[in-house]
């Protein structure tokens, strides 16, 4: 085989992925009738009932865009205080972007005409990580599969609890409510804008930095499989793994301490995961109250930016008007900070 016929794209690896859900379709529909259609909460708190592929989605959410010297400064900064070897694994990332952006420079000073060369400058720009989110979904696909029938045991080994770890860190990361949550913080309009447009590199590296942590302390934090035989289902969210620490005051900007972390996610309406620094459940296989499913509920969509997902209607109107609560609280004190600035 030749060299250009190795690097040859299909016509399909040169359609553009500029739709990026930023949490995965599939997982969605374990809160589907159909398989296809869900109830959730629109932007205005409607109630509507569509295709998972219609919602928990961004236009060109994952499109790398141009690194100016402004944007690598804070890239590193970030990326300085992380251990040696994912620097290193940041670097690698990076610097394939960096060589794409330097080809694109190159041809734009050379006023030629490429379509060919065109074609894929932009698929690699606009296909590059949602292909890497699309891997690592995959990756945890059966994981998934296997701890809905209660094998908590799948996780025993090494590699899998590698790919769940590197998956949670990334579903955490990568998700627009995360973004917007930390760009609301941020009182610097400058470096507001930098961390806006840099953001589609970060979001990945933090995940990456978010799922090797999870990954070093899986042996001191507990690993809990909660099963919901209640009569009231888990709900899903726009923001799905959150911290439900009992220590964290939902109503300030304190940022919580190492300690102060039990990650919840609901893996279906009868299926929830926790990684916990707390007490509140053991390691293993926990069977958990209604009233403990209710109180995630209800921080799911406190938690939620605009999307809260479930099996009804009718659970949704008991929930929706706590979705973007937190939004609010952040821009609130960061205008109050402002203001007494």
């Amino acid at each position: 085989m030749s060299k250009k016929s190795e690097w040859e794209l299909t016509p399909k690896q040169l359609q553009l992925k500029r739709e990026n859900h930023y949490v995965w379709a599939n997982y969605l529909k374990n809160w589907s009738t159909d398989d296809l259609n869900v109830w959730y909460t629109t932007k205005k708190l409607n109630i509507a009932y569509d295709s998972v592929k219609a919602i928990a989605k961004e236009k060109d959410l994952y499109r790398s865009q141009y690194l100016s010297k402004q944007h690598l400064d804070v890239i590193l900064f970030f990326s300085k205080q992380s251990p040696k070897e994912l620097q290193n694994l940041h670097k690698s990332f990076l610097d394939a972007f960096l060589l794409i952006q330097e080809i694109e420079k190159t041809y734009l000073l050379s006023n030629k005409v490429d379509k060919k060369l065109i074609a894929y400058l932009e698929a690699f720009k606009s296909n590059t990580l949602e292909n890497i989110h699309t891997s690592i979904e995959q990756d945890v696909d059966i994981i998934l599969r296997e701890l809905q029938k209660h094998n908590f045991q799948i996780l025993e080994n090494l590699e899998n609890m590698c790919k769940f770890m590197n998956y949670w860190g990334h579903q955490i990361a990568r998700t627009t409510p995360f973004r917007d949550k930390i760009l609301a913080t941020q009182t610097n309009q400058d470096l507001h804008t930098i961390y806006k447009e840099s953001w589609w590199f970060m979001s990945y590296m933090f995940g990456m930095n978010i799922g090797k942590s999870f990954f070093e302390t899986r042996n001191i934090d507990h690993h809990c499989l909660l099963i919901n035989e209640s009569d009231e289902d888990f709900i899903t969210s726009d923001h799905p793994i959150i911290n439900v620490h009992p220590k964290i005051n939902e109503n300030d900007l304190v940022p919580p301490s190492n300690e102060e972390a039990d990650y919840f996610y609901a893996i279906s309406p009868k299926l929830g995961y926790m990684i916990n620094k707390s007490d509140l459940f053991q390691n293993g296989i926990n069977y958990v109250s209604i009233n403990f499913v209710k109180e995630m509920n209800r921080k799911l969509a406190f938690y939620a930016d605009q999307y809260i997902i479930g099996k009804t209607e009718i659970q949704l109107q008991t929930y929706k008007k706590l979705v973007g609560k937190r939004l609010k609280i952040i821009q609130e004190m960061k205008d109050q900070q402002a203001m007494e600035y």
